[in-house]
């Protein structure tokens, strides 16, 4: 018991710690940008709210730029993830392709991201430096997604009607696009018609042979 309990006590090391640090801080800044957007965010109420002080926030992040980016980022990978773990759990092509299909929507329906990726959008407007991370994300997301294609696509059980670059950009852009269309109007175009109309759209560029 002893032992079990001076494990558990281990103090971290100073890398762990700011990992910790950061990701505290990360979670607890989707919260604000959510809230109050960038723009009404303040990064020493982030930074109080995270239980820390305003030189630890500061010491891991240029500024709360940086944090929103970090928050971005730190979606994204998330996303590939679990993509990444469809393609590895499954090992029927089909199934595949319906699991990814359906989370893609889950994904671009989700509320939070919908309001976090249209304030990066509108950000990236206003702002050169956002503008540029918002291009380096873009072609990662890009890039990401045409190998998640390459490994869906060596069987010829499933076919894409176009380039998976092409495919990529008009899938995200449509669904995005219609996403926050939803949530402006509300009942006028429900989540339901919204996710149909994702699903119809991805079925008219990719499907099973």
């Amino acid at each position: 018991m002893s032992v079990a309990i001076t494990k558990l006590r281990k103090r971290l090391t100073r890398e762990e710690s700011r990992a910790q640090t950061r990701a505290n801080l990360i979670a607890v800044g989707r919260a604000h940008f959510l809230r109050y957007g960038l723009g009404g965010a303040v990064a020493e109420t982030i930074a109080e709210d995270a239980g820390y002080s305003r030189g630890a926030l500061y010491s891991n992040f240029d500024g709360k730029e940086e944090l929103f980016l970090a928050v971005i980022h730190e979606q994204e990978v998330r996303r590939f993830e679990v993509f990444r773990s469809i393609l590895n759990q499954e090992s029927s092509s089909k199934e595949r392709l319906r699991k990814m299909r359906d989370t893609f929507a889950d994904w671009v329906t989700d509320r939070d991201w919908i309001v976090l990726y249209a304030e990066f959008e509108v950000e990236a407007l206003r702002n050169e430096r956002i503008r540029k991370r918002f291009v380096e994300l873009h072609r990662q997301t890009i890039r990401d997604g045409e190998e998640l294609l390459r490994e869906l696509l060596r069987t010829s059980e499933i076919i894409l009607s176009m380039k998976s670059n092409d495919f990529l950009t008009a899938m995200l852009s449509f669904s995005h696009g219609l996403a926050v269309k939803q949530k402006i109007l509300g009942a006028e175009l429900s989540q339901k018609s919204t996710r149909t109309l994702i699903l119809d759209f991805f079925d008219r560029m990719i499907s099973e042979a």
